[in-house]
């Protein structure tokens, strides 16, 4: 344990208790709210007027947490205690926390709630690293969500940074309650300004208005309280579902029903709504509370590096074995199912990257992070956070993987392109397929186990041979463990085992027809159908009437009517029960053995069958006909069918009663007809025949067929599984797709914004700018530029050379392909046609990879600086006392004729020289070097500064100078303006 710091002894204020009222304050109290008091920076006034509104006998503890490095001697406790009649204590180690009281944190210290205990992490002098980031407001709100749950309470107040950030996600996680300050009333806006960016404070108020939010929040009843007193129904859970289905467009339906349940009377309570009936018309009339509700459903813990120790054993032995597996330059595919606001996906992608650069091999990654929330998958692809991940990613990460930026990091180009981010259901759109590696933690335990026993099969099938699966801490494989092998039990990494589920994988969603029945739908037979069509009837009676057929049917081999022509009542009639269209059944006592067989033979032959003077009993007596069927050869649509022609005979039908009949007379003297019965008979046997050659025909065809039918069905077995594979990949690669589609519309939205800021920029600057390419080409132009150089948009793509542009500059083309093949930069003046003057300067375009690209030319409008240069150099002239200009170095830059004419000098011996050098260093005098190195840097002006010396020409010459430093442009050399008054004959005077 890290040495106590020696706190100083102070004389205690009069509410600040002494060690031996701390150790008396109230032990074994069931479980309290505990405020956890967040400042930094500006903090100490936002905590004393957060404590001038406190009341005393709140019922609530709080802790406060500052910003104090190691050996500050602190009189915070004292200041507090003068703000609120709660005792104020200094955190000392293994401290009980009681209710009404007010614990401070002392310098350097980084405590930490456990069972209502305080135990202190205080740094020793040895162990001070001022370059490393401390956050103990972080630290406390997490052990304050992990030991009171929905009773811990945050407060995030005035501060730089983003300490209490992440410690404020995990309270919400917890069914906690926070609250940040309102950013216009705190001194430093850092740290309430970060919180309120996640979007999970429940109110932001300023200090003083804090107490009355958090008295009524402290004498609402806990969630559990309310579903004991008030519970829920499940139409009321249903409807409450319904309206965020609607709003949201997913189903909650599957979700624990207890966090469900927990989570919106958490909402209700801060609502201060009594019974749910009113907070369902809340939520019907205001889509806000659907999304905090959507939101608090949602609220996942995660950051960089969550349970170390579980990355440490993914990073140092699984990941290790799974790319040791795979060959060189292979593509591993990894999916992060409830990525959140993206942390472990990034944390997945910087191992990865450290396990293949250990083991020098290079692979292509991609990896798909998930989830059902749009505004965190927002966020994961922005890859911004806030500067307290500090504390869960080691410096040597922070600087190889990061950007810092202001108060916040930045993941870096090569950790990002790794990942893929995209909103997805993972039960209700396709799973991704073809994986190395699943993610999935502290997802399962939010859902039903229905809904788990669907994913797992899922995970199985999505994952590759070898590949791995990692679940949270609290969730495992539950019914499953046929489908994966544990490899670390603590951290629950599984290995997919090579075998085939027992139970059939879940249907996924948008799912094509998978069986034949699907697809299979009762249908006519296809011979009815032709013959309902008119035109077939059409083809029908023709046929009928070229052979003069009085009374006729159209039947398949079966004996169906399919066409009736002419009047058949003679010869059929309908048979008792179900009405059934078969001639064979219909034909009247007499003719159905002759039909059936004649019906049979036709089928076996192409000759027409005939049958002569057959004996048809009627209602009115036996009736002799002929009867003749033939199977249809045309018209081709007819193919197959069998024509029945009926007509009666004129010979007289066979009377039972003639003599020449064969007769049997019998016992009794009765007398049979026995021809009848012969014919029956040998029809019987005909028909026998025929039919027992036509089941052996039947059999072996059968057998046939059965083989074939065996055959067939393998194949298509074998289909269907290829088709469903086909399809559930086909699922999987439009949702990567999609997914990859999200993301490049992602970019060009942040590419649209860059573009529209570049452009209002160049705009802006009202500098013509024009881009051209190796060949000159014009590239583009700004606003400006297009009136200089006369320029339309139809113009891009054109050479420069090809432009009338408005300045006289005939060497143009030429200075660029030079400035093109010397890379260096020119600058001139040139004159518009209208008189104006400008500052050109011709560059190359050098891309971000520094590439030399093209040109840009830059045209400024010095017309003004010219005139007033001009203006200058005639006065400077016209004055007749010397003048003359020196630089920083005190060289003569300028000199006016007076100055010439007065010293009997030239140019030559003058400009470029130093000023003690000049008429024979006669101006070398150690008072005016006073003058000029010392007096003018600090005095913008000297003035009659008298100087009296014997020139070599002259002679004794006597001056008053004035001196006045020249004020010019931020990054341009200093100027000193002299001017010489010669008083030699005024004194003499």
């Amino acid at each position: 344990m890290a040495k106590k710091k020696a706190v100083p002894k102070r004389k205690p204020a009069a509410n600040v208790t002494l060690q031996s009222e701390r150790d008396a304050a109230p032990s074994g109290v069931s479980r309290f709210p505990i405020v956890g008091l967040g400042a930094s920076a500006g903090g100490l006034e936002a905590l004393q007027t957060f404590l001038d509104a406190m009341p005393q006998d709140s019922g609530l503890a709080f802790v406060v947490l500052t910003h104090q490095h190691l050996g500050h001697v602190s009189m915070l406790a004292e200041l507090l205690a003068a703000h609120t009649q709660m005792p104020v204590t200094e955190i000392t180690e293994g401290i009980t926390v009681a209710p009404n009281h007010v614990y401070v944190n002392p310098p350097g210290g980084n405590p930490k709630l456990i069972n209502l205990k305080l135990y202190l992490s205080v740094e020793t002098d040895a162990a001070i690293d001022n370059t490393k980031l401390k956050l103990p407001i972080d630290r406390f709100f997490r052990s304050l969500a992990e030991d009171q749950g929905e009773r811990a309470i945050c407060v995030v107040l005035s501060g730089t940074g983003s300490d209490g950030t992440l410690g404020l996600k995990a309270i919400k996680a917890a069914s906690g309650f926070a609250i940040v300050q309102e950013p216009s009333s705190a001194k430093f806006d850092g740290m309430p300004t970060s919180a309120i960016g996640i979007g999970l404070a429940d109110f932001v108020l300023p200090p003083g208005e804090m107490p009355a939010q958090l008295m009524l929040h402290a004498q609402t009843p806990l969630p559990a309280t309310v579903e004991a007193t008030d519970p829920l129904s499940d139409e009321t859970l249903r409807k409450i579902l319904e309206l965020l289905r609607t709003r949201i467009g997913h189903d909650f339906s599957s979700y624990k029903t207890t966090t469900i349940r927990r989570r919106i009377a958490r909402r209700m309570a801060i609502q201060k709504i009594e019974g749910p009936n009113e907070y369902i018309e809340l939520l019907q009339h205001n889509a806000d509370e659907i999304d905090i509700l959507f939101k608090g459903l949602l609220i996942s813990v995660t950051r960089f590096f969550r349970d170390a120790e579980a990355w440490k054993v993914l990073g140092e032995r699984e990941l290790c074995k799974l790319v040791e597996s795979r060959p060189e330059n292979y593509s591993f595919r990894a999916w992060v199912a409830g990525c959140a606001t993206g942390e472990e996906a990034y944390t997945l992608a910087i191992l990865l990257r450290e396990v293949t650069e250990r083991s020098d091999r290079h692979f292509d990654f991609q990896i798909f992070a998930t989830d059902l929330d749009s505004a965190v998958i927002d966020v994961a692809r922005a890859g911004v956070y806030p500067d307290s991940i500090a504390a869960d990613v080691s410096p040597l990460r922070l600087s190889r993987y990061f950007i810092s930026e202001d108060s916040n990091y930045r993941v870096r180009n090569e950790v990002r392109e790794m990942c893929v981010f995209a909103p997805q259901s993972v039960y209700k759109d396709p799973p991704f397929t073809k994986l190395d590696l699943i993610c999935c933690r502290n997802l399962l335990i939010y859902l039903d186990s229905d809904k788990q026993s669907m994913l797992l099969p899922i995970f199985h099938y999505a994952l590759k041979p070898g590949g791995l699966l990692m679940l949270g801490p609290s969730e495992s494989l539950g019914q499953h463990d046929d489908l994966f092998e544990t490899v670390d039990k603590t951290w629950k990494i599984y290995v997919r085992k090579e075998t085939v589920p027992d139970r059939p994988l879940p249907d996924l969603p948008a799912r094509l027809p998978s069986t034949a029945g699907e697809l299979v739908r009762d249908v006519t037979p296809a011979m009815s159908v032709l013959v309902t069509d008119p035109k077939m009837e059409a083809m029908v009676d023709r046929l009928l009437l070229v052979r003069y057929v009085p009374a006729s049917l159209v039947v398949n081999e079966r004996g169906d009517i399919l066409h009736i022509h002419g009047r058949i009542g003679a010869f059929f009639e309908p048979m008792p029960g179900r009405p059934r269209m078969n001639a064979i059944e219909m034909a009247r006592e007499g003719l159905r053995a002759e039909l059936h067989a004649s019906l049979r033979q036709a089928a076996t032959q192409d000759a027409e069958v005939r049958r002569h003077n057959i004996p048809v009993r009627t209602e009115s007596g036996h009736l002799a006909i002929d009867c003749i069927v033939s199977k249809i050869a045309h018209p081709k649509p007819l193919r197959g069918l069998f024509l029945i022609s009926l007509r009666p005979t004129t010979e007289t039908p066979l009377d039972p009663t003639s003599q020449t009949q064969k007769r049997d007379r019998g016992k009794g003297g009765r007398v049979r007809d026995l021809s009848p019965l012969e014919r029956e008979l040998h029809h019987a046997k005909e028909s026998l025949q025929t039919a027992n050659e036509e089941l052996e025909a039947s059999n072996e065809e059968m057998k046939s067929t059965n083989e074939e039918l065996q055959s067939t069905n393998e194949e298509l077995q074998s289909s269907n599984e290829e088709l469903e594979t086909s399809k559930e990949e086909m699922q999987s690669l439009n949702e990567e797709l999609n997914t990859v589609n999200a993301e490049v519309q992602g970019k060009l939205f942040e590419l649209a914004h860059v573009n529209d800021d570049l452009h209002n920029l160049l705009n802006s600057t009202e500098v013509a700018s024009l881009f051209l390419d190796k060949q000159l080409s014009i590239k583009s132009y700004t606003h400006s530029a297009s009136e200089l150089l006369k320029a339309i948009p139809s113009d891009v793509g054109r050479n420069i050379n090809d432009l009338k542009t408005k300045f006289v500059y005939e060497t143009l083309v030429e200075d660029a392909r030079k400035v093109l093949r010397t890379l260096n930069t020119k600058e001139a003046n040139v004159e518009s046609t209208d008189g104006r003057i400008f500052l050109m300067r011709m560059m190359p375009y050098r891309t971000l990879e520094n590439v030399i690209d093209g040109l840009v030319i830059t045209f400024t409008d010095v017309t003004q600086l010219r005139v007033a240069e001009e203006l200058f150099a005639n006065v400077f002239e016209t004055i007749r006392e010397p003048m003359l200009v020196l630089d920083d170095s005190f060289r003569v830059v300028k000199c006016n004729a007076s100055f010439y004419r007065t010293f009997e000098l030239v140019e030559h011996q003058v400009l470029g020289k130093s000023i003690y050098a000049a008429s024979g260093n006669a101006w070398d005098n150690a008072v005016l070097r006073s003058l000029l190195e010392e007096v003018l840097p600090h005095e913008m002006a000297v003035e009659n500064f008298d100087y009296t010396h014997i020139f070599h020409r002259l002679g004794e010459k006597r001056f008053l100078i004035n001196a006045r430093r020249l004020l010019r442009a931020s990054g341009l050399p200093a100027m000193i303006l002299l001017a010489m008054e010669d008083v030699t004959e005024k004194v003499k005077d």
